[in-house]
């Protein structure tokens, strides 16, 4: 799936307890996929959520949109 969840804020905010992320836009650094030091490619944030099943259901709706096209 393209769209999917990350547990926890990726820009380190409390408040947040989720991310969506677009697997088809890499995040690079020096030419190369960003990888951080435990060992998590990363990718484009495409917001931040206050509760996991909010972010779910915006990756499960983006998703369904995407296979549409």
């Amino acid at each position: 799936m393209r769209y999917q969840v990350f547990n926890g804020s990726i820009s380190s905010h409390c408040c947040f307890e989720a991310t969506v992320i677009d697997t088809e836009k890499p995040e690079f650094i020096g030419g190369e996929h960003y990888m951080d030091s435990d060992g998590r490619l990363h990718y484009e944030s495409v917001c931040e959520c206050f509760s996991i099943d909010d972010a779910q259901m915006i990756a499960d709706s983006l998703n369904a949109v995407n296979e549409n096209k």
